[in-house]
């Protein structure tokens, strides 16, 4: 081999060793880093003491957007405490308009009292007794009409609360289905270059048997295609981990035991596909008369093109 080609060896070799010092560091840390969260006391040397094993397989399944971020809006926890806290605050509008009905009390019992006709003391006189009184406040300075108007904005309050943080768990799902779509991809075009790089390994190898190559070709080769194979491994990583946030912004894994009936699961049809759940906005109020009830409002026709798997 000629000496050019030598140096030109050797120079390749040190622009590497830097990013192998790296890589051996990053491992290192990563090790500190997994014993940390799983909790698992160092050596006495201060080492790890354990050893990764296994492969990073990719486990794909078939994945919806809108139905995803449904899901997310029926199960993230924050959500469902928002809900209930609209559920409340509806229940206080209520409380608020009673203010304007009368009040009406009942008592009764049985009463022992000294007759009032005589001087003895042992002389009583018993017997039941009922009674009912009312109160009606025709004019209170409107107080109550202040009570109602407060108790209708903190509602107002809650419901927009609601909306921002729906707008909020929409983005993050849009964000980890994009991050899931893009290592998805990188995995697919990694595959395809492995495939090329093995085979530019191959021909280099002809090439030098033959005498028609060298063996700088056949190292430049197989650089490549460690590259292209740690290119795959890190496009698996980084899917793995969008997976796990993705599950985790849908809140995938999260059962309740619910406690109140939540609006968005009471009309909710539960079919075979896991991924379902009405879109229905539970918390559309009634206009009109000086009650507020919450009815389901019909599912709404236009569609965001934006939710469009």
């Amino acid at each position: 081999m000629p000496r050019f080609n030598v140096l030109q060896g050797e120079v390749a070799l040190a622009n590497q060793q830097p990013q192998l010092i790296t890589a051996k560091n990053n491992y290192v840390i990563s090790e500190y880093q997994l014993a940390k969260t799983l909790g698992i006391d160092p050596g006495p040397s201060g080492q790890t003491t354990y050893h990764a094993v296994g492969s990073l397989d990719v486990h794909e399944r078939p994945l919806g957007l809108r139905n995803a971020i449904q899901m997310g809006i029926e199960h993230r926890p924050f959500l469902k405490v928002q809900r209930l806290t609209i559920l409340i605050q509806k229940e206080q509008v209520k409380v608020a308009l009673s203010g304007y009905k009368p009040t009406l009390s009942a008592n009764g019992g049985y009463e022992v009292r000294n007759n009032p006709t005589t001087s003895h003391l042992d002389e009583t006189v018993d017997g039941w007794f009922f009674g009912i009184s009312g109160q009606w406040n025709i004019f209170d300075g409107l107080q109550t009409y202040g009570k109602v108007k407060e108790a209708r904005a903190s509602l107002e309050s809650a419901k927009v609360n609601y909306d921002d943080s729906v707008h909020q768990v929409e983005l993050e799902v849009q964000q980890a289905y994009a991050n899931l779509q893009t290592a998805r991809e990188t995995i697919r075009s990694q595959e395809k270059v492995v495939e090329q790089a093995l085979e530019a390994v191959r021909l280099a190898t002809e090439r030098l048997a033959a005498g028609a190559g060298t063996q700088l070709d056949v190292l430049n080769a197989q650089v490549q295609l460690t590259t292209a194979r740690s290119t795959e491994l890190q496009a698996r990583a980084n899917y793995n981990t969008a997976m796990a946030e993705f599950d985790r912004v849908t809140a995938t894994a999260t059962a309740y035991a619910e406690t109140f009936s939540d609006p968005l699961i009471a009309h909710t049809k539960k079919p075979k596909d896991p991924w379902f759940v009405d879109t229905r906005d539970p918390y559309t109020l009634k206009s009109g008369g000086s009650s507020d009830k919450a009815t389901p409002a019909p599912t709404p026709k236009k569609k965001k093109k934006s939710l469009q798997p």
